[in-house]
This record gives structure tokens, sequence and C-alpha cells, in this order.
């Protein structure tokens, strides 16, 4: 059905939609295959190719100077093509640029191009078309285009921002489980922690005082009696030592599973390929520990989908004998010259304050290693 694909998918296939059906007329105008139709033939195929590129690399191409190119060549071929044919069908080929520039660019830049495309065909109208008789059927035409192409470029526009709202709900959801995970184990600590303390505190106690009482009985009764209160006595030290045994195993089984609330995370990250080298169970016992190994990688991962114009990203979790390291690579640009923003500012001091260190790798991408000493 239409309405599984995603808005990136639907860009694409009215695209492709408009270009098939240029196929067809084409061919029914030409009877041979002479210097003309073969420039048409051409100009057509390649353009259906630069779309089709362009198209495959939205939102994961590496420079944006594929889309400037990509871009500049489409508008080339349009002009080709009115050129060729001496007329105006270029422009319905115009309106699949219409489609593409508000996926490609900001707004201010993706009108500069609308506006730069616009005036060379505008231009080219003034000496094309030698079958209008009158000025008012030229202008008329190119007015109605203007107007096409900008319906065109809205409604693409629209499609973008509902796109890049769909994606930050789905990351603020993935955040969120990450976060549940932690909590989750978090909350059941606690609740090992207060159910610890009030068997030391109430039965622990009152076994003690029980212990205490009964030593002093054992003391004080002589025969047969004497035989059933030491027998009482050892039942109570005996079960007061079990009871100390449960309270220590409840303060020493709080373990937060850090590897999945990290996969959380990862789940379902728009526009990148993420490979996880997570254990299928890593146990972190410092809840600040783990609260700040996840907040770091959520702003990493972030940080690689605004900014790094990444195709791929590895998140590699580990420990050693001595820390525990979390590393995350991916292909983008790199730091370049980039200055650190608030959110790798405050990762850093997230980092300091359980004494880590950061490192910083940019070389065909950018590989980040925290280390946390335990």
């Amino acid at each position: 059905m239409v309405y599984r694909f995603s808005h990136i998918k639907l860009i694409r296939l009215a695209g492709l939609i408009i270009w098939l059906s240029l196929s067809i007329p084409f061919f029914l105008q030409f009877e041979t295959f002479n210097q003309t139709f073969n420039v048409y033939l051409i100009s057509h195929i390649f353009f259906g190719l630069v779309f089709w590129f362009v198209t495959n690399n939205i939102g994961q191409m590496s420079f944006k100077i594929k889309a400037w190119l990509s871009i500049i060549i489409l508008t080339a071929l349009v002009l080709l093509i009115n050129h060729t044919n001496d007329s105006a069908i270029g422009v319905i080929y115009a309106l699949v640029i219409s489609l593409l520039v508000a996926w490609l660019f900001p707004v201010r830049e993706s009108l500069i191009v609308l506006f730069v495309c616009n005036l060379l065909i505008a231009f080219q109208f003034s000496y094309i078309g030698s079958g209008f008789e009158n000025r008012p059927q030229y202008y008329a035409l190119f007015v109605i285009y203007l107007g096409v192409s900008a319906y065109s470029f809205i409604i693409s526009l629209v499609a973008f921002r509902q796109q890049n709202a769909k994606e930050e709900l789905r990351m603020l959801n993935t955040e969120l489980k990450a976060t549940q995970v932690l909590l989750a184990d978090s909350s059941r600590i606690n609740e090992r922690l207060r159910i610890s303390r009030e068997l030391h505190d109430l039965i622990g106690h009152h076994l003690t005082a029980l212990t205490l009482n009964l030593e002093a009985a054992s003391h004080m009764t002589e025969g047969k009696p004497q035989t059933y209160v030491k027998k009482a006595h050892s039942i109570a030290r005996l079960l007061l030592s079990d009871v100390r045994e449960v309270v220590g195993k409840f303060r020493q089984s709080g373990t937060l599973d850090l590897g999945l609330a990290v996969k959380e995370l990862l789940s379902g990250l728009p526009r990148l390929k993420v490979k996880a080298l997570i254990p299928d169970e890593f146990l972190v016992e410092d809840p600040k520990l783990a609260q700040t190994i996840l907040r770091c990688a959520q702003e990493l991962i972030t940080n690689t989908m605004k900014h790094a114009e990444a195709n791929n990203i590895e998140v590699k979790l580990y420990r050693t004998d001595k820390a525990v390291i979390l590393e995350i690579k991916d292909d983008g640009i790199g730091l370049g010259h980039s200055q650190s923003g608030n959110g790798m500012t405050g990762m850093a001091e997230r980092v300091k304050l359980l004494n880590g260190s950061c490192e910083y790798v940019s070389d065909k991408g950018l590989k980040t290693t925290l280390t946390f000493p335990v």
C-alpha cells in the first residue's frame, strides 16, 4: 500500500512517474534516430539516472557538493531538452527539480536554486518555441509553469518537515525506551535495598533480641527445659544468620543492564546503518556510571545524525580489568574546524566528573573513545 512508504520514497516515486510519463511521447514524436533525437534520448536517460542517484542518497550524502552538482546537471539537462526540441517540454522535467530542492538544501538555498533555475528557463523562453504565434500564449505558459513549480516545492517542503518531525519523534522514543531500561533496573535496585533495610531493621533486631533472651534463659534453667531452650536458641541464631545472608545478597545484586539500554538507543535510527558490538548482557553496578555512559552515547549518536553527514555508525561497548570503554565511530565528515557545542562540552564535563577521559580521532569520519575507570 502507498501509505506504507516513507516520505523520501514517495518523493522518489513521484519523480520517477513524471520521468516515465515523459518517456512515451518523445518516442512517438521522432520517426528516425537522427541527431536531434539522439541528443534528446541521451538527455532524457541521463536525467533519470541523475535523479535516481540523488534520491538514493537523500539524507545520506557525505558532502553537499554532490547535491549541488546533481541540481546543476539536472538544470543543464532541462535547458538542453528545451533547446533540442525547440519547445517548452523541459519545464515538466523542471518540476522534478522543484520536488528535490526542499530535500537537498535549507529553505533559503532552495528558493535561490528555484529562482536561478526559473530565471534561466525564462531567458530561454525568449527564443525557443517558434510555434507560439503570440506573446500572451508564451507568458501564460510560463506563468502556469511557475505556479505548478511553486506548488510542487511547497508540497515537497511540507513532506520534508513531516519526515524530520517523524524522525525526531522516533529518536525521542528510542531515548525514552533506553531510559526506561535503566529506570526499571534502578527501581528494582531501590526496592531490593528497601526490603533489605526492612529485614535488617525489623526482623534482624527482633531475632537478635530473641537470641540474647534465649541465651540468658539457657543459664537460668536446668534439666529437660534447658535442652529445649538451647535448641530454640540454636534455631534463632541460624535464622538470624539466614536473614543476614539474604540482606547481604539483596544489597550485592544491584546491577544495571547498560548493554540493553544502549541497544534500545540504537534501534530504529533513521538514515543510518548501525553496527552494534555490545555483549548480550553488559551489567554495571554504579547507577551514575550507567547514566553517564547512556547520555554520552545519546549525545554522540545525535551529533552523528545531525552534523556528520554519515552513512554508517559503529558502537562498541566493552570493559577491561580497569575500565569501561565506549567507542562510537562514523564515516562522516569528521570534526574539521568545528568547535565543541553545548552538547559536547556537557558530555566532557560528565566524563570528567567520573575521572574518565575523551579521545577524538578525525580520519575518514570521527571515532570517539570514552574511558571510565572502575
